[in-house]
């Protein structure tokens, strides 16, 4: 019994003593904007309070970064943190993994992996995205992706009718018409992992990869839209057995987008920011036989994250979410209607990011050069018209977007209902 009573008195004291530190955190912390320096981002304030919140939940996700913000003695907690975690695993993100698996048995695990995610992704029924016969393409008028092999023979990959892509140039067009004169869209999607490992696990005998997807686009769409070749970009990156996607989940990796960024920049004539003189937390996530890195971005200047609804209504976020390694992490909050993030850069650009979750580990690197970058996923999925409270069009109108960049994945890309005709209709 006497147990009993101490166990009682502890748990009584301890949620007593939490109840002191949370309502000490609230009445003390001064309601203005403050910034921590280490990581470059604005704190989480006190969130107001309302019903409709609250039953959105919006409230107690504010409310639980405000606390985990305000937190007395912070700094010193998350470096604890993190040489504990430390002690815990001596691996790290430059760490080389042996699987004790046959090719078979990866080749299985992707193409069911895979699969799963292309069904629910909205790919026309149509669209034949295994190996076909050259016979079946149309090559005056259609595009593909395919894989060369050293003996002269091709395999290819994903085809691209006619009639897809020029719905899809119709949809970039109407976006860039939306931007002023000196504004511009860049398009580009990635292939499913399942194909990139047709090349990438093939290296002893693939020479390369092709698409004219890019070339047909640019054909099809005006002078505002420049459709990027991102297999072109990453080609030599695999060729020489670079890792750029993810093995846990179906999008590419930082890397994979970083190459990706730092092309279409020196391509505007700007000079990228090397990757290496960002500061990023590195979250490691294990998935059967796989395991992958995320390296989660601080950004390079202070830095306000918002969540927009109702037009201009805004609440804020954390940059990113430095304790969850997924692609949720990546711009904590992206399946709202309206992301918002405001630099600390003063440039006199602002820029839309559009995709789908392939985007997320993209936008970070545009910050430096933008004064705002928005970012939006533009499928039915997630879109909110009426959340968002007006069209896109009005967005970005309302938010002088100077350039938009299309980044996406197959699943919401040339081949898609999304890229053809539901964008069109979030427009009006």
């Amino acid at each position: 019994m006497k147990k009993n009573n101490v166990f009682f008195i502890v748990t009584m004291w301890w949620f007593i003593l939490c109840f002191i530190i949370g309502a000490s955190i609230i009445c003390f912390t001064p309601d203005i904007e403050r910034i921590s320096f280490d990581e470059n981002r604005v704190l989480q304030n006190a969130p107001e309070i309302s019903i409709k919140s609250i039953r959105s939940g919006e409230y107690a996700e504010q409310f639980e970064s405000f606390l985990s913000d305000s937190i007395p003695g912070r700094k010193q907690l998350i470096k604890l943190s993190d040489r504990m975690l430390s002690w815990i695993s001596v691996n790290n993100s430059d760490d080389l993994y042996y699987l004790d698996t046959t090719e078979k048995e990866v080749n299985e695990y992707f193409n069911q992996t895979v699969s799963e995610s292309d069904i629910s992704s909205g790919i026309s029924e149509d669209i034949d995205k295994s190996g076909t016969d050259d016979s079946q393409l149309n090559e005056e008028e259609d595009a593909c992706l395919w894989v060369n092999y050293k003996d002269g023979s091709v395999k290819i990959l994903n085809k691209y009718p006619e009639k897809h892509m020029r719905h899809s140039a119709e949809t970039l067009d109407l976006l860039a018409s939306l931007l002023p004169d000196e504004g511009k869209l860049y398009f580009t999607t990635m292939s499913f992992p399942s194909n990139v490992r047709i090349f990438s696990n093939n290296i002893k005998t693939a020479s390369g990869w092709e698409s004219t997807l890019p070339e047909k686009m640019n054909a099809l769409t005006s002078d505002k839209v420049e459709c990027v070749d991102s297999y072109e970009i990453l080609e030599p990156y695999i060729l020489e057995g670079e890792d750029l996607f993810l093995h846990t989940n179906h999008q590419w990796n930082d890397h994979g987008a970083y190459y990706v960024f730092s092309s279409i920049i020196a391509s505007q004539g700007l000079t990228p920011t090397p990757f290496d003189e960002y500061s990023y937390d590195v979250n490691r996530v294990n998935k059967s036989i796989y395991t992958d890195y995320y390296h989660l971005l601080y950004p390079l200047a202070p830095a306000n994250n918002w969540r927009i609804h109702n037009i201009d209504k805004k609440e804020q976020l954390r940059f990113m979410n430095y304790h969850v390694g997924s692609t949720s992490s990546y711009l904590n909050g992206s399946q709202y209607p309206w992301k918002k993030v405001e630099t600390g850069f003063h440039t006199g650009r602002n820029a839309l990011v559009i995709g789908d979750c392939f985007t997320l580990a993209f936008t970070p690197f545009l910050l430096p050069y933008y004064d705002e970058v928005h970012a939006t996923q533009l499928s039915k999925e997630y879109f909110n018209r009426v959340r968002l409270g007006t069209s896109v069009t009005d967005m970005i109108e309302r938010n002088n977007i100077t350039d938009i960049y299309y980044i996406s994945s197959e699943s919401g890309g040339v081949n898609t209902e999304t890229l053809q005709f539901h964008i069109k209709k979030m427009l009006d």
